[in-house]
């Protein structure tokens, strides 16, 4: 890739916007205790690149967990190939960081710093990749601009279109941001139209969310592995109740199946798996939820539901399932809809889903039922009881079999490996 011609009103956005987090930067570390954690992180740690043997560098910015489960096939697949491939990932998020900072396929897994002149021009000398690839949605404006100056190729890859309010007021600053890239592929075919409605001038490709081939690979090794969940739960396999794992749910989720549970006439089971399954939240929900066991104290299980009081297993437990509700959908957003689709279940979630392609896909196949109160979560539940739910989980499994492969597509078009 040659060096192309930066369009001035980005430099100056970009001089504009350093000389600002410059000015930021003092107040963010005196009032955000994530903020002082990350730049002390980042004063120590080494970004200077590998150059023995190496095959390729490539750059991967994930701005949190959910965005580096994107990019992990596309880790795995590299390294699978070449372990010479020299891999530097970046976060900006200590939760994503904390996490995966010892991620074995990376060489180093680090923060990024703020988006300054200086920072950019500082870490890309010191990391030299050959390639770059940003995770969805992240727009790095001095990033972006040395990397052009540089030639180094810039992909967007499970690209989202930036929904912040004030892009519909400046469309034409962010087509030129965004003509940065050398290629966007996006996560859908209709997340690719509101990428072309901008008329940008580089290549924009309609793919799948390559996190799907991370699932599918990890639920067929679930279901090869059953005797990962009788381990935990033990007696549940024996049970023929109706089960309905609540996954990742918040206070207004596990509320109204609370309510509905009241006037269920058929026996059914719920294992809920909160979001932040704290001591204190998981106590206040055993008092709530009659007949029910924290997962921690079970023996053996007979007709009670189940609280999961620890972290790491909801993958598991919806193998187990006969249909999942993904919490979320009354805040922020729903949670991951793929890995239970990924079982071929029946869906269902709370009415916040646009910022979620999957569950708006979902939705409209038929997969995934919306669910706005404990009217909805009744009817609902009774229906998966009646065995009438066929249809949405063979939708479900459909929507995981179809998107499969995203990953090969990336390695063949922006690595070149078949």
């Amino acid at each position: 890739m040659a060096p192309g011609n930066i369009p001035g009103i980005l430099l100056f956005l970009g001089s504009a916007w350093s000389l600002f987090l410059k000015i930021a930067r003092p107040m963010l570390l005196f009032t955000s205790v994530k903020f002082r954690e990350r730049e002390q992180e980042i004063a120590q740690q080494k970004t200077s690149r590998n150059n023995n043997n190496v095959s390729l560098s490539i750059w991967i910015h994930a701005s949190s967990l959910g965005e580096f489960e994107q990019a992990r096939p596309i880790i795995e697949a590299l390294k699978k190939h070449d372990m010479n491939h020299d891999i530097t990932v970046t976060f900006f998020s200590p939760s994503g960081y904390r996490i995966r900072k010892y991620y074995e396929y990376a060489d180093r897994v680090i923060y990024l710093p703020l988006d300054t002149k200086a920072n950019a021009h500082g870490f890309l000398e010191n990391i030299n990749p050959d390639l770059i690839i940003f995770i969805r949605y992240e727009l790095w404006l001095n990033y972006l601009i040395e990397a052009r100056k540089r030639a180094i190729p810039c992909y967007a890859v499970n690209a989202t279109f930036p929904r912040s309010v004030i892009w519909k007021f400046i469309p034409t600053i962010l087509r030129s941001i965004l003509g940065l890239f050398s290629e966007i592929y996006t996560v859908g075919k209709s997340e690719t139209q509101l990428f072309k409605q901008l008329n940008i001038s580089i290549p924009i490709h309609s793919g799948n969310d390559t996190r799907i081939d991370r699932i599918y690979s990890l639920v067929s090794e679930m279901k090869q592995s059953p005797g990962i969940i009788r381990k935990f739960l033990p007696g549940l396999f024996d049970s023929s109740i109706p089960c309905i794992v609540i996954g990742s749910s918040w206070e207004e989720d596990e509320r109204i199946f609370i309510e509905a549970l009241k006037f269920m006439q058929t026996p059914i089971r719920l294992i809920i798996v909160p979001h932040e399954p704290t001591q204190e939240h998981c106590a206040r929900l055993k008092e709530l939820l009659p007949n029910s066991l924290l997962q921690s104290e079970v023996e053996l299980i007979e007709d009670q539901h189940i609280i999961i009081d620890s972290i790491g297993k909801l993958l598991a437990i919806y193998s187990i399932a006969n249909a999942a509700y993904i919490g979320g959908g009354f805040g922020a957003g729903v949670h991951s809809c793929a890995e239970p689709a990924g079982y071929g279940l029946p869906l269902a979630c709370g009415p916040f889903i646009e910022r979620s392609p999957d569950a708006v896909t979902l939705h409209e196949m038929e997969a995934l039922e919306i669910i706005r109160n404990s009217q909805d979560a009744l009817a609902w539940m009774n229906a998966i009881c009646a065995g009438a739910m066929q249809k949405a989980g063979e939708q479900s499994l459909e929507y995981i079999e179809s998107r499969r492969g995203m990953t090969d597509i990336i390695l063949r078009d922006i690595i070149g490996i078949d």
